[in-house]
């Protein structure tokens, strides 16, 4: 504020000597730095203190002049509305709004043109209608971002990118705003900082997501495939499958999954595949599209890596293991065996309140026409509202808490009115964090199965762990404390309902209890490597490549093609003898795989145990069915990162890597753009990760799920998905699933009505 005075002084004085406004200070003349707040200047620092501050005030308003604005020493944020050349608007003409401290330089603000300020909203705030085209996704990937005040950022205003929601999916959106702002140790009071530019930091609004840093977009995934096909994401498949079989689950050892770098090795597996001579139809087109169109295709293609990264760096990643709602049965959900546990905890959890239900219909007997045994008297209690032949109420000589009590009634009620304001919120929030919506890292876990779900890769042990955890903690929530409020109704004595309650917290908190025990993964090793192999398994889409046919559709070639490519076999990239075979052929490794599969066959010659474990990958399992199956089958593809095998055909991999057709130049070129913006997402033919309905917003895919769970929309399409899939099991599983997804989300959205119901029902009935 004290630097926005003087300059404004310095202004007014030169208004009226405007001779002296071109005058330079003296040079003799001491100048005042600035005093920290609530502190006084000394007169004694000048000989003339009014003086200094006056020449104080011209040389900071010489070096804002110089600057081209006041630098945001008091903290606020400045920000550049860009105007297209007009009569008396420039472009980067920097009219400068300060948001924070709502400073602006008020003569430009009113002398902008009401249809520029009108074009400024309607590019910032487009209609929710607006869709992309075709063209406006290829110039993301290709043009160069805006100069002026936004020199530095990576996107410019309107254009279309992707952004990673808190739910870890990508979401096509377009660039609204652009923040820029200094970092936090930039301090523009220090004197060697004075005339100097910082190193600006970004930020978006994209869609209806705010301040999203730089790397949480990226270019569409659609433009980038109408320029350079499919070729990169087929790679994108055989690199994540080399990634899996070169890394293993043992502590401290040099390939262990914490200590590889996943996008350092995937760069290296990249260049190779470049470069090679059979890949030079697509080598002409990298080159062709210039270094911004290569950075943001291997920043796409590389996306998976990162995200492993940032699992594993848990000290500078964003995932915290700790997160309390991860329980067994998200361990199951994730890693698809370590059954055992889960089971007792589903039968205790579902035994328990059973047993205080069967206590509890025993409460109301005495009730007129009732009889002990017969389990009527707490049904009729509650269909007829008759507190039973207790009647204690209006006595104020008595301090009971039972039925048709005063103080009973009282205290029932303050129990409802808990459960209204305390209970309801936390079952809906955790309705959502389940759902895969929330910022946390429970949430992103769940999010990740339900993307696998979606596509029918999940085995057998992860789709029942997935669902018993959604259940278990939306609709059996809700069961739980309305059994406890049916206990309530059916309680005569306070102890009693506090100690019943205190069993249903018990209850509620098993599964998560088991987990957190010190035994169970103490350093969260199990749970990091299960959600890496889930973002594979996610970025996959296995039963594709499987099936010939629809391989060969997706990377627009001719089926028999492919099939020959195959082997002739159907199965495609799918074999597991084959691709047993392979693993162990030296053609298809590099050059360190090579010589640790050659030193662990001579330490088996020798019988080195050590050097056996050294350099031969060990199959590690959590829970005992894994190691179980292995005896019984000999097979040992339920081990840590061993679970995709029998994709691993590197030979049909060879011959299907450099197969997919390139685009030609003249399909997305400025030639092609008047039909290429004929083309928009919409809900006939939608482009990659853009959600037509929903678009960024977790709120509104939440409720688009709700929706869809509710009209069995979302079961149809699962059935569809797993009969495309040929995966008979699980279309099955998924009917019968629908059903029961269909009451637990009912009871769910339900259970605030009922609990607001109960509010008066136990005011009058207790």
């Amino acid at each position: 504020n004290f630097l926005f005075f003087v300059k404004n002084l310095r202004q007014e004085e030169r208004s009226e000597h405007p001779q002296a406004s071109t005058q330079e200070p003296d040079s003799n003349s001491k100048i005042i730095t600035p005093h920290p707040p609530g502190s006084v200047p000394s007169p004694e620092r000048g000989s003339d203190f009014t003086s200094n501050i006056m020449n104080f005030g011209r040389q900071m308003s010489k070096r804002l002049s110089e600057n081209d604005g006041p630098p945001p020493g008091s903290g606020a944020l400045v920000e550049a509305i860009d105007h297209e050349k007009d009569d008396d608007i420039v472009t980067g003409g920097g009219i400068e709004l300060t948001t924070r401290t709502g400073h602006a330089r008020l003569k430009d603000v009113i002398d902008i043109p009401e249809e520029d300020i009108l074009r400024e909203i309607n590019r910032e705030f487009p209609k929710a209608d607006t869709l992309p085209n075709a063209y406006a996704v290829i110039q993301t990937c290709l043009s160069s971002p805006e100069g002026g005040k936004y020199e530095g950022a990576g996107y410019s205003v309107g254009d279309w990118v992707e952004i990673q929601g808190p739910d870890t999916k990508w979401r096509l959106a377009t660039v609204r705003r652009i923040i820029k702002q200094a970092p936090d140790e930039w301090d523009w009071n220090d004197e060697d900082n004075i005339g100097k530019e910082p190193n600006w930091e970004f930020y978006y609004n994209c869609g209806e997501q705010r301040m999203l840093e730089e790397e949480y977009l990226r270019s569409p995934k659609e433009g980038l495939m109408r320029i350079f096909g499919r070729r990169p994401w087929v790679w994108q498949s055989y690199a994540l499958l080399r990634y899996e079989n070169f890394v293993r689950f043992q502590a401290n050892h040099e390939n262990d999954f914490d200590e590889v770098d996943a996008q350092e090795y995937a760069r290296q597996l990249w260049t190779e595949w470049l470069e090679n001579e059979r890949n030079g139809d697509f080598k002409a087109v990298y080159d062709d599209v210039g270094e911004i169109g290569q950075q943001e295709l291997l920043e796409h293609i590389l996306s998976p890596f990162i995200d492993i990264d940032d699992v594993t760096e848990t000290e500078n990643g964003t995932w915290d293991f700790d997160d309390e709602n991860i329980s067994a049965f998200t361990y199951l959900a994730v890693l698809g065996t370590g059954a055992l546990i889960p089971l007792i905890c589903l039968t205790m959890q579902i035994a328990i309140p059973l047993l205080l239900f069967q206590n509890a219909k025993a409460g109301r007997l005495g009730l007129p026409g009732s009889h002990e045994g017969s389990g009527y008297e707490a049904i009729d209690s509650i269909l007829t509202c008759s507190p039973g032949t207790y009647s204690n109420f209006g006595d104020d000589s008595t301090d009971q808490a039972g039925f048709n009590t005063r103080n009973g009634k009282i205290m029932s009620t303050l129990v409802v009115i808990f459960y209204l304001f305390q209970v309801v919120p936390d079952t809906m929030h955790s309705f959502f964090n389940t759902a895969g919506t929330a910022d946390t890292s429970y949430s992103k876990i769940m999010s990740m199965r339900k993307m696998v779900w979606d596509q029918g890769d999940d085995y057998i042990g992860q789709m029942i762990g997935y669902k018993l955890d959604l259940y278990m903690n939306t609709v059996f929530e809700c069961f739980l404390y309305s059994l406890n409020l049916f206990i309530i109704y059916n309680t005569n004595d306070i102890l009693d309902v506090i100690l019943n309650a205190l069993a249903i917290e018990f209850v509620h908190q098993l599964d998560e209890g088991f987990r957190a025990s010190s035994w169970w993964d103490g350093n969260d090793r199990a749970i990091q490597a299960g959600v890496v192999e889930l973002i594979i398994q996610k970025t996959l889409s296995l039963n594709m490549l499987k099936d010939y046919k629809r391989f060969a559709n997706w990377i627009g070639e001719d089926e028999e093609k492919v099939k020959a490519a195959c082997g002739g076999e159907g199965e495609c990239l799918y074999n597991r003898k084959l691709a047993l075979s392979d693993n162990e052929k030296v053609e298809f490794m590099n050059g360190d795989e090579a010589w640790e599969w050659r030193c662990a066959e001579a330490a088996k010659k020798l019988g080195r145990k050590f050097a056996i474990e050294e350099y031969e990958k060990p199959f590690s399992y959590f829970g005992f069915e894994g190691k179980l199956y292995e005896v019984l089958t000999g097979r040992n593809d339920l081990a840590y990162f061993n679970k995709l095998e029998s994709f691993r055909v590197w030979s049909r991999w060879e011959q299907v890597l450099f197969m997919a057709a390139i685009p030609g130049k003249e399909t997305w070129d400025e030639g092609a753009k008047e039909e290429l913006e004929k083309v928009e997402s919409n809900l006939e033919t939608t482009f990659a990760n853009h959600n037509v309905i929903a678009g960024t917003s977790p709120m509104w895919a939440f409720t688009v799920e709700v929706f869809e769970v509710l009209t069995f929309l979302y079961t149809w399409r699962s059935v569809k998905t797993c009969f495309k899939n040929k995966n008979y099991v699980a279309m099955v599983f998924r009917l019968l699933d629908g059903s029961f997804n269909w009451v637990c989300y009912f009871f769910q959205l339900a259970f605030p009505f009922l609990t607001l119901f109960l509010l008066g029902y136990f005011a009058k009935c207790y």
